[in-house]
């Protein structure tokens, strides 16, 4: 049995176990925290051309197209490094967790070894085998954070991780023919981009989730803060042979789309169309997640 699957083997046991009651109080929370999202087409991608900041579309949002989705359910907000740090908790006691929490996600008490010393963590520290966000970071989001650990947190609370093309159609909130999630005006005060984290000594210069105003489906922070990985492997021209119907993207691949802009992108990277990607295992510290839920199919 691999980690992952301990993992949901010990959780299906406390849910059966007589903490079943919390649990199931854990995973309504969770499920209050988010939005849904109709079903129905959308606009896909970018014209080509060039952009209200007198640059170039980049050719692989090209061509904008016409996507059907069904409706899903989206977290309002990204996964903040309290509710990851529960699900740290969760699987500390499955064989190889320390392994494999080391590939998964960048803590402070990671810096103290000094083959790791330079790297750059979230907020979060381990004390006698525990858990816990950093004192005052417990809802800002987590970052530095890998695919694979956004994938088996979403599995572990029920979800899974948005397609890229639920993650685009979330983030326009309704709007079409837009750049932003509020429209067409560039980005100034209030939203987390273009900053400089100039020593991993100090917190990433994110904010809290939910820092700004939501778009039209009630979502926070689709711009800026941290990116967020999405399900799909990454090609390029994918829209070149996309499908209209429920896109998943390619079936291989290296790179993991990610989407979103971070804390330390310019504004023409905060696009909803804007595309980029990182290999999996990546601990890339403008980067976390959010998660997706198809409301009458579970996972």
């Amino acid at each position: 049995m691999d980690f992952l699957a301990a993992v949901i083997a010990a959780l299906v046991l406390l849910l059966t176990s007589g903490h079943g009651h919390a649990a199931g109080q854990d995973e309504a929370k969770r499920a209050a925290g988010m939005a849904p999202v109709p079903a129905g087409e959308f606009l896909m991608g970018s014209p080509g051309g060039t952009t209200n900041l007198f640059e170039s579309y980049p050719a692989t949002e090209t061509p904008r197209h016409e996507v059907y989705l069904d409706s899903f359910m989206i977290d309002k907000y990204e996964v903040t490094n309290r509710e990851f740090a529960e699900f740290l908790n969760a699987g500390r006691r499955a064989p190889g967790f320390a392994e494999k929490r080391e590939q998964w996600v960048v803590i402070r008490n990671d810096l103290e070894k000094q083959e790791k010393a330079d790297w750059w963590p979230t907020e979060i520290e381990e004390d006698g085998g525990t858990y816990a966000p950093v004192p005052g970071f417990g809802k800002y989001p987590v970052l530095s954070v890998s695919w694979y650990a956004a994938d088996a947190y979403c599995r572990w609370a029920g979800k899974r991780l948005p397609t890229e093309a639920q993650w685009e159609k979330a983030a326009r909130g309704g709007l079409a023919k837009k750049d932003y999630p509020w429209g067409n005006e560039i980005p100034t005060g209030g939203v987390i981009f273009k900053r400089a984290w100039q020593n991993n000594a100090y917190p990433a210069p994110a904010a809290e989730v939910g820092n700004y105003y939501p778009n039209g489906y009630g979502l926070y922070d689709m711009a800026g803060n941290v990116s967020e990985w999405c399900s799909d492997w990454y090609d390029p021209a994918y829209y070149q042979r996309s499908p209209s119907k429920g896109p998943k993207g390619p079936e291989t691949g290296f790179q993991k789309v990610v989407r979103g802009g971070s804390w330390a992108n310019a504004a023409p990277f905060l696009r909803v169309a804007y595309r980029n990607s990182s290999t999996p295992e990546s601990l890339n510290s403008g980067v976390g997640f959010r998660c997706v839920k198809d409301p009458d199919k579970g996972q």
